[in-house]
């Protein structure tokens, strides 16, 4: 076990300065998950490996978004660039681009922006998330990333992630699985994903953490408006996507799944007479994903069907003061995985709609089971009124509960620290 592990091990955060990492495979902060996984591993790198770390942030975005983002940039130890197919037209990526849409090719040109970035890197990281599964589709983008640093004698680590399943594409699933063995290491944020891949064949470089987002610490925001949004204590805060529409039992239909949302809030609104808070979480340039563009809409068509207040977050607050709001609600339910897991890591009793392993996995290692996890794909208005009706009743059992269970996840969470202090 080198310095870095003994001193971890020792409980004292290890003094190894200059370490370099590359993170990857990440969206912009407009997701706020995504900000909230950087957020959390900057806590976990600076726990282990002291406060003078050097980061390369490879975003999956587009060259204007990337330099807005870094612009904003509040740690000065990330470098943020974009790993993107974008390119001006004309240029090599341009072509390469145009014949992935119109041939079907599967050019990876985007790895080309790896370029320069990954000197003296002693590790990468694969920070998505969930990208290694079929929600999105094949992530052969990711996996190339993966083989291009490889090739360069990098270890990559998929970090904190859920993974799977892939069993619906039979033809995909065996050179997943095959890639995943190759990966230096598969830090699994729920004992599900673990479970999956042991099924598959996929163990010995398989380490149980917990997602870096628990980590992630709240800021208050400076708006005294914003403040206000939760002022007393008593709000039920609520996420809906427009994204798991698609995993809904409406067939994909947006428009059904609008309508549903603004009957689910009316109807919690009315239920208990408590103000109620919409939280988008996830900003995106195509309606179908965007969070703030969606419940703008729920919230326009709530405003004459319920007597209680119904307000929502404004646009430009980040991750972390996102936590901070979604911390002072009185109960918190969402769509978006880290939306729960900032109520959750909050100790605010929260209900998960889930469209995939992660949520299952998640709730199932906080809570022994899914009472307060319920899939998309059959959730009628009555079972979400039902369950915040439940949480609302059992609010401080469930917080005390969560408190208990924040110890292990947070040290689960620097768990994966250590062993990248043993593999480096």
């Amino acid at each position: 076990m080198n310095n870095a592990a003994q001193a971890v091990h020792a409980g004292q955060p290890a003094s190894q300065p200059g370490k370099r990492f590359l993170l990857v495979g990440n969206a912009p902060y407009r997701n706020r998950g995504c900000e909230a996984i950087v957020r959390g591993t900057m806590e976990i790198l600076s726990a282990t490996f002291g406060q003078n770390i050097a980061i390369q942030a490879g975003v999956m975005a587009s060259p204007g978004v990337v330099s807005a983002q870094a612009t904003k940039e509040s740690d000065d130890r990330i470098d943020t660039f974009p790993i993107s197919h974008v390119g001006s037209r004309g240029s090599l990526k341009w072509w390469m681009s145009q014949a992935n849409k119109r041939l079907g090719t599967e050019f990876q040109h985007h790895t080309r922006d790896l370029n320069g970035r990954t000197r003296n890197v002693d590790m990468a990281l694969q920070i998505g998330g969930d990208n290694y599964s079929l929600d999105y589709g094949r992530p052969w983008d990711y996996m190339a990333v993966d083989k291009v640093l490889q090739k360069q004698g990098i270890p990559v680590v998929l970090w904190g992630a859920s993974v799977g399943p892939f069993d619906k594409d039979p033809e995909f699933k065996p050179i997943m699985l095959e890639h995943l063995k190759g990966l230096s290491g598969i830090f699994v944020r729920e004992t599900l994903t673990q479970a999956y891949l042991r099924d598959n064949g996929v163990s010995d470089n398989v380490h149980l953490v917990a997602d870096p987002a628990f980590l992630m610490k709240p800021v208050e925001p400076e708006d005294a408006d914003v403040r206000a949004l939760v002022d007393g204590g008593d709000v039920i805060g609520i996420n809906v996507s427009p994204l798991v529409a698609r995993f809904s039992d409406l067939g994909g239909d947006l428009d059904a799944w609008r309508a549903r949302t603004v009957e689910m809030i009316v109807s919690v609104a009315e239920a208990f007479k408590r103000p109620v808070l919409l939280v988008p979480h996830v900003g995106a340039p195509k309606p179908g994903d965007d969070d703030f563009a969606f419940l703008e809409s729920v919230h326009a068509l709530t405003k004459d069907k319920t007597s209680q207040s119904v307000s929502i977050v404004p646009h430009g607050l980040s991750g972390p003061e996102m936590k901070w709001l979604i911390g002072h609600c009185h109960v918190f339910a969402g769509a978006r995985t880290h939306s729960t897991i900032a109520g959750l890591s909050s100790c605010v009793p929260t209900f998960s709609m889930s469209y995939s392993i992660k949520a299952m996995g998640i709730n199932q290692d906080l809570f022994g089971h899914h009472d307060f996890c319920k899939s998309v794909a059959k959730l009628p208005v009555e079972t979400f009124v039902d369950c915040i009706g439940r949480m609302i009743d059992e609010r401080d059992d469930i917080s005390a509960h969560l408190e208990q269970k924040m110890v292990e996840m947070k040290a689960g969470a620097l768990r994966g620290g250590q062993l990248l202090a043993e593999m480096i």
